[in-house]
Parts: structure tokens; C-alpha cells; sequence
């Protein structure tokens, strides 16, 4: 079994040389190492030609960069279909250009695939917090104990698509791929993995799952698309658009879960979305959920209602997006409010401790004083 790995790098030079070590140290004769890199203007290009000419790979990996030589509109999803254009082996594997990957558990991983093939394998992964500087599970981490790979397999499908949607957790039988005419949607967003995790899941015949931590994906860090609180949030409505448009409307149970996978990145976003996005946010977020079947929306009524962003999304649903964007700025201001409070009296608290301070400070030269005068008297 040969491995196309598809790696996409933009201006990740501190981190590159990390990630393709890691590469060349699974990489096995026979395998195929693609790099598309997206129009560095930092220091990667050279960097990654300066790595392919020491001739790290193993004899007869085929190393093939391609340098666009311009950023292209949105995430990786160019980047990755013409690498998935490219690739020519039996398995695909993609790789952020700023993450690792895990020796062991890659190539456990690797085995289990040769013994068990099928359409896709997802595996494991740690994120390492750079600004904290710790690794840590992914917040799916709880859902591996529920995993069975002798479950049926909409049963696996189910729990395919409950995973975090990262592509590079993932290994692709490339002919599964090529049949289904699969690739990333392109366009001017980012988080393009989602949908294409939809619509793999959805396709695939075979399903199987391996606890092995195949990469180390790097979170918090500059310039990370992770990091975003502004309008790119947005483009999970028009993801969810495109997810619902992949299946039959009279599918109720993946309508169902697409509009559970929704609410849970909403949830996710308000934590994270900036003023000055609300409004662009809330219009889309509009236009998605009001798409919502009524059938399915009562049943959402009936199990969501009681989390937090159920009033956002029916807010929005309806489309009182003025009424939301003030909610927001309400909320704000009491967030605002109570940081000011807690401020406040925390200085209070300061204040009374450099008072108490000054007190004594007083009283001990007062006293100090007093002793100077007594002893001046007794001589």
C-alpha cells in the first residue's frame, strides 16, 4: 500500500522544516510526497527547496512541489485538489504544512489500514497549544469510547461524521476519491474541510476507526485559521448549505444531523465572534436557517431548547437580525459591566491594603518619634 502525502504550507517557514522531517521519516519506498505551497512570501519556499536538495527521503519516494506563486482565495481547498489531482498512490494522506507527524502512531496506523482496507480510516491526533506550549486531546477525545468497528455501518458512518472534520486525522483510498469525483469545495472561505468530511462520510462503503495518534496539529498560533473571530465565521452557514445540497431532502436523519453539527459551531463561534462581524454573521446565518424543514426544526425544539444559543438560532431563523446584534451588544456590556465591577473592586481591595500600609507606616514612625524623644530627655 503506497501513500500519496499532500502537504499545503503558506508562510509557515518557522514550522515547515519540523513537518517535513516528520514526513520523511514515514515515507516509504514507493510513496509519493506532494507540496503545494501557496504563495509564501516568508522564507517557506526556500526553505522546502533547501530540504528537498539535502535528499532526505528514502530512496524512490517521489518528492513533487508545486509552487503557485500566489496566495489563492480562501483556505487550503485549491491547494488540496490539486494536489489530490496529482496524487498517483493507492491511500492519500494530507498534511498541514505546520504540523507533525507521530512516527508510532502513524505507522500503527498505516498497518492496521493494510490489514483492513477500506474507503477511509480515521485516526487520532493530539493539538499542541503553542502559545501555552502543552499538547492536549482534541475536544472529541470522549467518542473513542463508543467506537466499534464490527458496528454496522451507518452506525460508523454516524460516528464518522460526529468527529472533528480535519482532513489530516484521515487516510483516503484514492480510488474512492477519483469514483465519487470528491474534492474541496473552492471558493472565498476557509474551514472547507467540513463539507468535504460530509460528503466523504456519506459516500464511503467502508468505514474504520484506529486509536493512534498519527500528527500533532498546532493551535494558537499567528496568522492560524483557527484563530478567527470575524467574518470567516460566516462561512460555516454557506458549509451547511452545501452539506444539506449532498443528500436527498427526504434524508430527515442527516437533515437532522447536519443541523445538529450547525448549532454546535455556533456554539462554538460565540465565544469568538467580533463586533464588528455581527451583522455579516447574522444575515448569513439567516439565509441558512431558515432552509431548516419545519418538521425538523420542531424536532430541534424539542432537544435543543435548553442550550444557550437555541434563542440566537431562532432569533436568526426568524430573521430579527437587529434584534440579535443587539443582544449581542447588550451582552457585551454586561460582560463589560461585570469586568468593570470586578475591577473596581479589586482596586477597592488594593486601595485598603496600601492604606492599611500607610497606617502602619505611620504609627511606626510616630512611635519611632516619640522613642527618639524619650531617649533625648533621659540624657
Amino acid at each position: 500500500m503506497a501513500i500519496s502525502f499532500i502537504i499545503t504550507t503558506f508562510n509557515i517557514r518557522s514550522y515547515i522544516g519540523r513537518c517535513l522531517e516528520s514526513v520523511a521519516a514515514v515515507a516509504r519506498p514507493g510513496d509519493q510526497v506532494i507540496l503545494i505551497d501557496d504563495g509564501s512570501d516568508d522564507g517557506t519556499l526556500e526553505t522546502v527547496q533547501a530540504f528537498a536538495a539535502e535528499d532526505h527521503f528514502a530512496q524512490d519516494v517521489e518528492l513533487l512541489p508545486v509552487y503557485l506563486g500566489t496566495n489563492t482565495m480562501g483556505g487550503v481547498g485549491i491547494g488540496a485538489n490539486i494536489g489530490l489531482c496529482a496524487a498517483t498512490r493507492d491511500t492519500v494522506f494530507f498534511v498541514d504544512g505546520d504540523d507533525w507527524i507521530d512516527h508510532a502512531g502513524f505507522t500503527r496506523a498505516r498497518a492496521y489500514l493494510a490489514m483492513h482496507p477500506t474507503d477511509i480510516l480515521v485516526a487520532n491526533y493530539l493539538e499542541y497549544d503553542e502559545s501555552a506550549d502543552i499538547s492536549k486531546h482534541p475536544a472529541d477525545a470522549s467518542r473513542w469510547a463508543k467506537l466499534n468497528n464490527s458496528l454496522p455501518l451507518e452506525a460508523l458512518r454516524d460516528h464518522a461524521i460526529g468527529l472533528i472534520a480535519v482532513p489530516w486525522r484521515k487516510f483516503y483510498r484514492r480510488e474512492f476519491l477519483e469514483k465519487n469525483k470528491l474534492r474541496f469545495p473552492e471558493g472565498d472561505f476557509f474551514f472547507e474541510d467540513n463539507p468535504f468530511h460530509w460528503a466523504v462520510c456519506l459516500r464511503a462503503d467502508s468505514i474504520g476507526f484506529v486509536n493512534a495518534t498519527v500528527c500533532h496539529h498546532r493551535i494558537n498560533r499567528p496568522g492560524q485559521t483557527m484563530a478567527s473571530t470575524g467574518k470567516e465565521l460566516a462561512a460555516f452557514f454557506t458549509h451547511f448549505q452545501t452539506i444539506i445540497a449532498g443528500f436527498p431532502r427526504s434524508n430527515r436523519s442527516d437533515m437532522l444531523g447536519a443541523c445538529l453539527w450547525l448549532l454546535n459551531n455556533m456554539t462554538w463561534h460565540m465565544g469568538r465572534l467580533s463586533s464588528s462581524a455581527r451583522s455579516h454573521y447574522a444575515t448569513a446565518a439567516h439565509d441558512a436557517l431558515k432552509n431548516i424543514p419545519e418538521d425538523i426544526w420542531l424536532i430541534l425544539q424539542d432537544s435543543e431548547s435548553d442550550r444557550a444559543i437555541w434563542p440566537v438560532a431562532r432569533r436568526l431563523r426568524k430573521g430579527d437580525v437587529d434584534g440579535q446584534i443587539h443582544q449581542w451588544q447588550n451582552m457585551a456590556l454586561e460582560r463589560d459591566l461585570a469586568q468593570l465591577k470586578e475591577r473596581i473592586s479589586s482596586l477597592e481591595s488594593t486601595a485598603k491594603d496600601v492604606s492599611l500600609a500607610i497606617r502602619g507606616q505611620s504609627a511606626a514612625a510616630m512611635f519611632e518619634s516619640i522613642h527618639a524623644s524619650y531617649g533625648a530627655i533621659d540624657r
